[in-house]
């Protein structure tokens, strides 16, 4: 919930109305669709919870990392995390309860940005080193539960996964004039930690295994991108 808190804290509610725009809304809707027909496909609850998760809750970060459009990667994280929640409650039911927990963080954390943004801006640099925090304790505990389980099926469907989400994203925004880099990481890729959090909760032995793979596969793209750019530049 910390972790879900901190990022609402730091999203104003105004930015939902970035969905309006197709080169927003088009990449999110079509990296759902991709992954979710592949989560279909391998018909793994914990792959299916991790294609329905909300892109990297961090994104701006890695955005900054890789030389990517800051604004876009936060606005399509925003739009992930706004389709989410309901896909999660309505393709996997045992999860209800859980999420609408975690939605109710983030609305929470999202309304006190909108509503005192001065306590916001005060605040920040406690919400994210909360953050982090957290994201390192969810991780730490996906590490100690699911790294046995981590093999080489584990690691094929989380590459898959990344270059389905990730290739269908961007496709999705350069067709309407949008980033290929901003739409992948903001709208193609999956926030592991979100979704080894919500599968250990539902009790899925092994369920982190599938994600702490992917986090480590995002790590490296992510290297790889920056190192790329770098020599571009």
């Amino acid at each position: 919930m910390l972790y879900v808190f901190t990022t609402g804290a730091r999203t104003p509610l105004l930015a939902l109305l970035a969905l309006r725009r197709p080169r927003n809304l088009f990449p999110i809707v079509l990296a759902y669709a991709a992954l979710g027909l592949l989560a279909v496909v391998v018909a793994d609850p914990a792959v299916a919870i991790l294609a329905l998760a909300p892109s990297p809750l961090v994104g701006p970060a890695l955005a900054r990392f890789v030389g990517a459009r800051t604004e876009s990667v936060g606005a399509l994280m925003t739009g992930s995390v706004v389709l989410s929640f309901p896909l999660l409650m309505t393709a996997i039911p045992g999860l209800g309860s859980t999420v609408n927990v975690v939605l109710f963080a983030f609305v929470i954390g999202a309304a006190l940005a909108g509503s005192v943004p001065l306590f916001r801006d005060a605040i920040l640099p406690i919400v994210d080193g909360a953050r982090y925090v957290a994201l390192a304790i969810i991780l730490g505990a996906a590490a100690v539960g699911g790294l046995a389980f981590v093999d080489p099926r584990a690691v094929g469907v989380a590459a898959l996964m990344l270059v389905v989400g990730a290739a269908s994203a961007a496709i999705g925004a350069v067709l309407f004039g949008g980033s290929g880099a901003a739409a992948a990481i903001g709208a193609g890729t999956r926030d592991p930690a979100f979704a080894a959090a919500l599968a250990m909760s539902a009790g899925l032995a092994g369920g982190g295994a599938v994600p702490l793979a992917y986090a480590a596969l995002l790590l490296l793209g992510l290297g790889v991108g920056k190192l790329l750019v770098s020599r571009q530049s």
